[in-house]
């Protein structure tokens, strides 16, 4: 079985919104198996939501848990976009 590649650190503002599973756990450094039994079991280290039969991981959440903090990334990917005041304190 082969090791997943690292996400590096630019690639962070270009993640969706929710992850899936595999991504959430490549992000923290499991496996895919490791990544399902924590979900399974409820020990996962961010946020994860069941949503029929898929599993919904809020990026930010497992940013949190990395020590990142989503709003100081300038393109989050996600579309949304920042407003005035959010401009100003970047001095733009």
């Amino acid at each position: 079985m082969g090791m997943n590649p690292q996400i590096m650190l630019d690639e962070v503002g270009s993640l969706p919104v929710v992850l899936d599973p595999v991504t959430a756990g490549r992000l923290l450094g499991m496996s895919r198996t490791t990544t399902y039994r924590h979900l399974k079991a409820g020990t996962f280290p961010a946020p994860a939501y069941r949503v029929g039969r898929s599993w919904h991981i809020p990026t930010a959440g497992v940013l949190l848990h990395l020590g990142l903090d989503p709003n100081t990334l300038l393109e989050c990917g996600c579309g949304a976009r920042r407003n005035e005041h959010q401009e100003a304190d970047l001095g733009r």
